[in-house]
């Protein structure tokens, strides 16, 4: 008997956090974009310590089209090595 309460309980818990809406996260603020030598000189950085470089990218309206940016880059560990 207490199972099947167990089983009842847990049944409702979860069907009531099951309905999450769909949302779309939308940030509206000045984004600094790095230039083409800032990018090349951040990778370089990188490799020059045995790190892989990690960039971090966002989108830009250019002729009405989105087009990713690279916004920032950092220095992450070389996976396998």
């Amino acid at each position: 008997m207490i199972r099947v309460l167990a089983l009842i309980s847990v049944g409702v818990l979860s069907a009531c956090s099951s309905g999450t809406p769909n949302t779309k996260l939308i940030v509206e603020e000045e984004m600094n974009i790095m230039d083409r030598q800032e990018v090349i000189n951040a990778i370089e950085d990188c490799k020059s310590v045995n790190l892989r470089p990690v960039m971090f990218y966002g989108r830009r309206k250019i002729n009405g089209q989105m087009i990713p940016v690279v916004v920032d880059i950092t220095c992450g560990p070389k996976s396998g090595v």
